[in-house]
């Protein structure tokens, strides 16, 4: 996929500098070939070593990566313009065509990391039948894939702190991915308290299992963050649960809730469960609300699109089938390039009303 990219910056440069000598599309290629190298090395290079000059790396290789779809976006733009002979519109303001496909990417970057770095808060309400009293009108914050690692790391942590801690949620749910999964130095990452009335949860992503349940455990150990693994507790007739993330094959959900012996399918239940899959397994079981990430809302256009299609629908939003509940957040931070484009970052807040 990458070959494939600089491949087609290739393309799209020597057309629109008009790059027509040999030797200015050597100079083209060994430009590009060294922009393929630092996206392979980047990620090695933090791994191996993370400091401050191999995270500045690793984000120019994702802004690098970025600049590559925004050229591409483009130019496809352009030439759908050209195709209906209104490519002039572009020509007579600007000129020189070199400047629309130089500026209009850089200046997308700005956008992007702009709609990443900011963080929304969505509002919504989602209905449970046989909610308990004491549950009425209570709010949970639902947090995922905040990615702390290479590029997000204490400032961006602390100010999610304090954006969730402004709401004063009765439950916080983090589903998934706190961490990127690289073994990056943590030193800086110590306990910051989420409040919450009632509790914080935690359930695994995957790029958390890359990290590790050892790993993390001690992360978390001074905090208020309780980890569910594929375990329930009921607080005040309310059934929360966790499930790690699951990526070796399929997996068994009814088998899965069944470890649970307390768990009683008439009382009202919300899951934490990394990827918005298995719905209709965890739909027969009586699962009231699944709260999953995982997605990113596809972080970049056109990978959006993408993403629905691959997720049938359900890639970012609230979904109600009925009695289920389904919560899939774009997510507070992003993977790869510290960007968006067609998804923003952002904290879920939902009320919870007796149906």
């Amino acid at each position: 996929m990458a070959l494939f990219g600089h491949f087609l910056m290739f393309l799209i440069w020597r057309y629109f500098f008009a790059l027509n000598g040999v030797y200015l599309q050597l100079t083209l290629a060994f430009l590009l070939f060294c922009g393929l190298l630092l996206l392979v090395i980047a990620p090695l290079l933090v791994h191996w070593r993370d400091n401050i000059f191999s995270r500045a790396l690793y984000v120019v290789a994702g802004l690098w990566g970025g600049l590559m779809l925004n050229t591409s976006l483009v130019a496809f733009f352009y030439f759908i313009l050209k195709y209906f002979d209104l490519v002039a519109i572009i020509e007579d303001n600007l000129n020189y065509t070199y400047l629309y496909i130089s500026l209009i990417p850089l200046l997308m970057l700005v956008f992007e990391f702009y709609c990443a770095r900011f963080i929304k808060i969505k509002r919504r309400s989602i209905k449970i039948p046989n909610l308990p009293d004491f549950w009425q009108g209570k709010k949970i914050i639902h947090l995922s894939d905040v990615h702390l690692g290479p590029v997000w790391r204490q400032r961006f942590f602390d100010d999610i702190i304090n954006l969730v801690n402004k709401q004063q949620a009765d439950l916080i749910f983090i589903t998934g991915d706190l961490f990127d999964g690289m073994d990056a130095d943590f030193s800086w990452f110590h306990s910051r308290q989420l409040i919450a009335n009632v509790g914080v949860f935690y359930a695994y992503g995957n790029h958390d299992l890359i990290l590790g349940e050892n790993k993390i455990s001690k992360l978390l150990a001074n905090s208020n963050i309780e980890i569910l693994a594929d375990s329930m507790k009921e607080i005040e007739g309310l059934q929360v649960m966790g499930i790690s993330c699951y990526y070796k094959g399929r997996l068994d959900v009814v088998k899965k809730i069944s470890k649970f012996n307390d768990y009683d399918r008439t009382k009202p239940s919300i899951l934490m469960y990394h990827e918005p899959k298995d719905i209709k397994a965890f739909r027969s079981v009586g699962i009231n609300v699944q709260l999953s990430g995982h997605t990113h809302g596809g972080q970049m256009f056109p990978f959006n699109l993408v993403a629905h299609l691959l997720y049938r629908g359900f890639a970012s939003g609230l979904y109600r089938l009925k009695d289920f509940n389904l919560s899939v957040t774009s997510g507070a931070g992003t993977w790869g390039p510290p960007l968006r484009l067609g998804s923003c970052s952002e904290i879920v807040l939902m009320e919870l009303l007796k149906d």
